[in-house]
């Protein structure tokens, strides 16, 4: 988010000192943008492993409780 921030900073910076943009700035412009996009895909993929763990990881506590739960029936048809 920090690098995001820093690209969004430093077009700001190259749009307001000149009036007018060389090839080389908008070149540099158009990398920045690139990157830009790369990092959003990137924030969007993590985003979408994250909830996939997180199903896991609810999935995988239901099943312990799951198990729990038999341990403690079974536990108690012993007694």
């Amino acid at each position: 988010m920090k690098k995001l921030m820093m690209v969004f900073l430093a077009l700001g910076l190259l749009a307001g000192c000149t009036k007018y943009a060389s090839q080389e700035q908008l070149d540099e412009l158009n990398a920045k943008k690139q990157e830009v996009a790369t990092l959003k895909t990137e924030i969007t993929q993590t985003q979408e492993q994250k909830a996939t763990l997180e199903a896991q990881r609810d999935s995988l506590k239901a099943e312990i409780d799951n198990l729990e739960a038999k341990i403690q029936e079974l536990e108690a048809k012993l007694k």
